[in-house]
């Protein structure tokens, strides 16, 4: 009696030119800042996302931008960036390669160091130095990286952060 053969797991997508991508989209499930009023400092912002096993591919990397709300001062505190997947036995850190930050684009790059396996929901902890000083939405676009030296992100949506005016009537 023959057994069925299993197809091979899932690998990443090679396109004809040679550009390695993920197999299964990932996609942004959440996203908050812990204090959302203009200027304020010791926020944190939390960005999770979906890495399914069906990515195949690892994750090298993931540049978050800031496409929506300019302000011109705005930077991270690099060093206090962090990342962890969420077990039942409480959050597991993961190890992060460079984190860097473009100052003209304002995006900024985590690396994880080694690269992130599939399966997993992953959250960034990014810390500004200060929330931005004008109020309003602004919007992060958030990609990732698969590893490779030729690879063509995958865009996994935007962190929608509302940032408000001090109302000078309610607080001193």
């Amino acid at each position: 009696m023959l057994l069925p053969t299993l197809p091979p797991p899932a690998s990443a997508i090679q396109y004809s030119d040679g550009i390695v991508g993920f197999s299964y989209p990932l996609r942004l499930t959440d996203s908050y800042a812990t204090r959302n009023l203009v200027s304020d400092g010791n926020a944190t912002y939390y960005l999770t996302f979906d890495f399914p096993a069906e990515a195949a591919e690892s994750l090298d990397r993931v540049v978050v931008s800031l496409d929506q709300g300019r302000d011109p001062m705005f930077r991270y505190d690099l060093g206090a960036t962090a990342a962890f997947v969420e077990t039942p036995d409480g959050r597991v850190p993961l190890p992060l390669g460079a984190v860097t930050q473009d100052r003209d684009t304002q995006a900024l790059t985590v690396a994880f160091d080694p690269p992130a396996s599939p399966g997993a929901t992953i959250t960034l902890a990014l810390r500004p130095n200060r929330n931005p000083r004008f109020g309003g939405v602004y919007l992060f676009g958030v990609n990732a990286y698969p590893v490779g030296e030729a690879v063509r992100p995958t865009f996994m949506g935007y962190a929608r952060l509302s940032f408000f005016e001090r109302d000078g009537r309610r607080w001193p």
